[in-house]
């Protein structure tokens, strides 16, 4: 069966795209919580109709994530901690006080989308990941230092 995506759908796809999915899987779970359309003769015109703006609104979104990553990639990020013997910090820096730091910076980005591999317990530089768009992740440089 043929359906519309109205929206982003984990391992399926994405808005606005047309897929081929079982008849059970559409009836009973897509098709009820308003994830996606029957794909009909009226639905498919009028889903024809609206691709320019979808691919419109698709660049639009490209674009400010592309120039949101632009100004991560050239932040320099410094979070002064308390830190005991042999540079060993009391605590760990988290995504979140990462998020909070970057935000300060004027480009509003939610924890969840800063990928630590595990918390920073050290003084340094460290490199974490920031998740701006489907594709588009961007290394930023943490540095911690001590503050005693």
């Amino acid at each position: 069966m043929k359906v519309i995506l109205k929206r982003d759908i984990k391992g399926l796809g994405r808005e606005g795209e047309m897929k081929e999915v079982k008849d059970g899987y559409a009836r009973n779970f897509l098709i009820p919580r308003g994830a996606a359309l029957l794909a009909d003769r009226g639905t498919v015109a009028n889903w024809e109709r609206h691709r320019d703006q979808r691919e419109e609104r698709e660049r639009a979104v490209r674009a400010a994530a592309e120039a949101i990553a632009e100004r991560l990639r050239e932040l320099r990020l410094e979070i002064p901690v308390k830190a005991g013997e042999k540079n060993r910090l009391f605590g760990s820096v988290t995504n979140r006080e990462v998020a909070e730091l970057i935000n300060q910076h004027g480009i509003e980005v939610d924890r969840h989308q800063v990928h630590l591999r595990a918390p920073i317990k050290s003084v340094g530089e460290h490199r974490v990941s920031v998740h701006v768009l489907q594709g588009l992740d961007v290394p930023v440089t943490v540095t911690v230092v001590a503050r005693h």
